[in-house]
């Protein structure tokens, strides 16, 4: 009896606990920016020529206002929107129009912004309308304003903005990532999907999207063990289809806009993702944490402010679309930073369910994670250095980041050559000549200002010291095997094969040292361009030398980093590295490559 009493109890406990389980409120922002909402404002009112809009157009009466330029502005906590007006108001005698009335002015109004029946739609509600002449005088009164004071707030007062769009995505993405709750609970948090908060801010239009959900039993997090071969496979599948949503939506939405700045960024954000991705990887991998969930959201949210600036060059409704996309990322952010107890988890059904938000017409195929070069992508970061001559710019054609010299696999001894001790002497002139030889072809191919030659053929030879001691191959197991890092650095450059999926071939990297070697110098000289000489490194404290610093940063962290070099709040570890490259380069701007010699010496 005792022990049915005490299990009664317990099951009483956990159904008290299931009920009273804490549920918690989901906010997650809209902001629509003023000219999408003016590109709304037009396609929904402005339908005439010229983007115009007839308020009165009788022309039995003579009488004709006719309000274009829509403008907005926010007016504390109202949104203001203006029109030019061009009114003619006359009489009709004997079947002929006398103007009484030649006016232009502008009209405003003044509305409060309110969430419509319905949940899904904003509209604004009137707060005042007035006339204006050409002087900044107001009017008030009069025949001009008994006529257009009515419609003027008729019209304005019907704008609204449809925001289902954004309930929608959410609605169709939210199962996919909460997939390890019941049904019913799902609806639950489906059904609870609702607008609220709308205000007028600086910069936008501002609006939450709020949901409620339940948090998870919380259970004791599992010890940190390794994860078995199939966990292992199931993790590292997901990492990798993460990795090629990303490379489909950088190409995605660099497609869709003309300004190469913000190719310039999204690409920028790509490789900077990469070099995080390749540290996330490098941590212990265990079931008490996602560091990869974590680097995926972070990624998505250094890519939102670039996608809605790309947005905004598209048609209002379009612009939406877009947007939509960037309200469930941000949806993906608030989850993930309420905690395990949420449930998070970014399947690859989520993945692929994203991928058709950013693009209606992608297949899951799409998202396959392969080492083949992506002429996309090469196309794209080609584009950001300046070549030497115009290149046709479609993007169905395969560009070469490679000269065509190098093109194929070269038989010659360094391609098959680990010196003995002997030979070190030997081996050392000639990667020199083979760097020095990339440098020059590099310089042949892209636009780099003569004053900063010298610099750059230094900048090649230690970057290869600090990341190889000159290397493409080692000895193991009596086999010769191209240098690898734990984290997939190869070759005499080191290039991480991570990062650069897609940028090169990964085989050549491996296993043709020109090829590698080209490869490398070619980012340098980009990390050169953009990260040091653009940003002026060189007129920080150091002078000339910074901008070999800053590139070497970079090219070992990652874009974000090009400023590590002269920062003290980096760790112990940053900063030896970047000490360390700093001491070859002098070294090799001395002319001294004695030490490279007994870099090989050390490792042979």
């Amino acid at each position: 009896m005792r022990h049915s009493i005490a299990v009664l109890l317990l099951l009483l406990c956990i159904a008290v606990s299931t009920n009273a389980a804490e549920t918690t409120t989901v906010s997650v922002p809209i902001n629509l920016d003023y000219p999408l909402m003016r590109q709304l404002l037009v396609k929904q009112l402005f339908t005439g020529p010229g983007q115009s809009r007839a308020i009165l157009n009788n022309t039995s009466s003579c009488n004709q206002i006719v309000l274009t330029d829509p403008r907005l502005h926010p007016q504390a906590t109202l949104l203001e929107i203006q029109a030019s007006v061009a009114a003619q108001l006359g009489v009709s005698l004997f079947g002929k129009c006398f103007t009484m009335i030649n006016w232009e002015g502008s009209v405003g109004f003044l509305g409060l912004p309110v969430i419509k029946s319905g949940a899904t739609s904003l509209g604004f509600k009137p707060q005042g309308i007035w006339l204006m002449k050409a002087d900044g005088e107001k009017v008030t009164s009069g025949r001009l304003w008994g006529y257009a004071q009515g419609p003027v707030q008729d019209l304005f007062g019907s704008f609204s903005i449809n925001l289902s769009p954004f309930t929608a995505a959410l609605g169709s993405f939210l199962p996919a990532v909460l997939s390890n709750r019941p049904v019913a609970q799902l609806q639950e948090i489906l059904d609870s999907l609702k607008l609220e908060n709308v205000r007028v801010a600086t910069e936008s239009l501002s609006v939450s999207l709020q949901f409620d959900i339940k948090m998870l039993p919380q259970v004791p997090p599992p010890p940190e063990e390794v994860l078995t071969a199939e966990e292992l496979q199931q993790w590292e599948s997901r990492w990798q289809m993460m990795d090629a949503l990303l490379v489909f939506a950088v190409k995605h939405y660099a497609a869709e806009t003309h300004l190469e700045a913000l190719r310039g960024t999204l690409l920028d954000i790509l490789i900077d993702s990469r070099y995080q991705l390749v540290d996330a990887l490098a941590a212990p991998v265990d079931g008490s944490k996602d560091v990869v969930r974590t680097w995926f959201v972070e990624s998505w949210q250094k890519l939102n402010p670039v996608i809605r600036q790309i947005a905004l060059q598209h048609e209002g409704n379009e612009a939406l679309m877009w947007i939509s996309v960037l309200a469930a990322t941000d949806a993906l952010s608030a989850l993930d930073q309420l905690g395990p107890g949420i449930g998070l988890d970014i399947s690859s059904d989520g993945l692929r369910r994203l991928a058709r938000m950013i693009n209606q017409g992608v297949e899951p195929d799409d998202l396959l994670y392969d080492d083949a070069v992506d002429p996309e992508l090469q196309q794209l970061f080609q584009q950001q250095i300046e070549l030497r001559a115009v290149k046709p710019t479609t993007w169905n054609i395969n560009f070469s980041l490679i000269r065509q010299a190098y093109a194929g696999e070269p038989e010659n001894k360094l391609n098959s050559w680990v010196p003995e001790r002997d030979e070190i002497g030997e081996y050392v002139v000639m990667v020199s000549d083979l760097l020095d030889n990339s440098a020059d072809s590099i310089l042949e191919k892209y636009k780099l200002d003569q004053a900063y030659y010298g610099l750059f053929k230094k900048l090649v030879l230690a970057t290869a010291w600090q990341e190889s001691c000159w290397r493409q191959y080692i000895v193991q197991d009596d086999q010769l095997v191209p240098l690898l890092s734990s984290t997939g650095d190869v070759g005499l450059m080191q290039m991480n094969e991570r990062v650069w999926r897609g940028f090169y071939d990964l085989q050549k990297l491996r296993w043709d040292i020109t090829y590698n070697s080209i490869a490398g110098t070619e980012v340098l000289l980009d990390y050169l361009l953009k990260y040091a000489i653009r940003r002026n490194e060189h007129q920080q404290a150091g002078g000339l030398d910074n901008l070999a610093r800053s590139s070497y940063s970079a090219y070992n962290g990652g874009p974000s980093k090009a400023s590590r070099y002269r920062r003290t709040d980096v760790s112990a570890y940053q900063k030896k590295v970047d000490d360390a490259f700093w001491k070859k380069y002098q070294r090799i701007n001395e002319g001294n490559q004695s030490g490279i010699a007994r870099c090989l010496g050390a490792v042979t």
